[in-house]
């Protein structure tokens, strides 16, 4: 069905079709059967709409997916291969200077912004077992964030007896740091992280994930609520930028919150960035939980923490405009180079 869309609007480039594919799934017949399933009480109905809506979504993606490898072969048909060989040495050969990833100019911004805060960045593994990963931060056994929707299982065992996983998030360096360092501890923990995700606009089986950590004396909520409110005023250069907390549940924090910052393309008023809410949900955070300090033998009586995680990918797509992630992996080298 909407092939003929597609074929009529012809997009260029990737980016192009990720935006006409956002721009069909919220008008037209997308639009109207989600009204309708809205609006009606009659199961039938409800049934109905439900499944035609399915139906057209899965038929847009298909249709978009399918126009996006189309581009891709047609690119590789048309790409000049040069083979390089490094021992070769030639007076006039050119260098072509290229440009860093976008990914990675976000991290080296945000990394210059924590180390004006004082801030050292920390590292680890990216196969992890499970203690770090899960059981120290104080996910039990039957939490369901150790299910298979969420968590990439290896056929290796641990000591213990346990698979190991791809890590899901990177706060198993902040065990890691805090078993090995004695407080005040102020840590940022960049890297890729792996979940077990549908792949859309804004999701991705693996993405960069920051993560902060400050253990030390008397921390609360309002010094978590001022190194959120700095990242944010420097990384999108706005000493207006406003941020809200919400509770939210964590198992490793207590209390949690998810934070949302004020759209810094509207400043509030609403736009097609942040869903006309003038809020853009961004980041989780809380006081690091007692149970995780005592895990990694710091005393939550003598020293208190916070924790912060968000997407780096995610934050990196709001301040260059892009409009789906996968553009970030697919080599496309027009993009990269833009």
């Amino acid at each position: 069905m909407y092939l003929q869309t597609f074929q009529n609007q012809n997009p260029s480039t990737i980016n192009e079709t990720l935006k006409l594919r956002d721009e069909l799934m919220k008008s037209g017949l997308i639009l109207e059967l989600s009204e309708k399933l809205k609006a009606t009480q009659i199961k039938e109905e409800k049934v109905e709409f439900g499944q035609k809506l399915q139906g057209l979504k899965a038929d847009l993606i298909k249709t978009s997916d399918d126009w996006i490898k189309d581009l891709q072969l047609k690119a590789e048909k048309n790409e000049k291969i040069d083979y390089f060989d490094p021992t070769f040495v030639s007076k006039t050969t050119k260098l072509q200077p290229k440009r860093i990833h976008p990914v990675t100019q976000v991290i080296d911004e945000l990394v210059a912004i924590y180390k004006q805060m004082g801030f050292t960045v920390a590292d680890g593994p990216l196969v992890e077992t499970q203690w770090y990963n899960f059981t120290a931060l104080n996910i039990p056994g039957y939490h369901p964030a150790r299910g298979m929707q969420d968590t990439f299982f290896l056929d290796e065992i641990d000591e213990n007896g346990e698979n190991l996983v791809l890590r899901t998030q990177t706060s198993d360096v902040q065990i890691r740091y805090m078993e090995n360092h004695k407080p005040p501890i102020r840590i940022i923990v960049p890297g890729i992280v792996y979940r077990n995700e549908d792949i859309d606009a804004t999701h991705d089986m693996q993405f960069h994930q920051m993560e902060g950590l400050v253990v030390d004396k008397n921390i609360s909520v309002a010094n978590l609520k001022f190194f959120l409110e700095q990242t944010f005023k420097k990384f999108f250069m706005d000493e207006n930028v406003q941020i809200r907390l919400r509770p939210s549940y964590f198992p490793f924090v207590s209390p949690g919150y998810e934070v949302d910052i004020q759209c810094p393309f509207c400043h509030g008023d609403g736009c097609r960035v942040c869903k006309t809410t003038g809020w853009i949900e961004c980041v989780g955070t809380g006081l690091v939980h007692p149970n995780v300090l005592k895990n990694c033998g710091i005393d939550p009586n003598e020293y208190q923490g916070l924790a912060f995680g968000f997407g780096v990918d995610r934050l990196a797509q709001m301040k260059l405009g892009i409009s789906g992630l996968s553009q970030f992996y697919n080599s496309n080298l027009s993009f990269l180079e833009g």
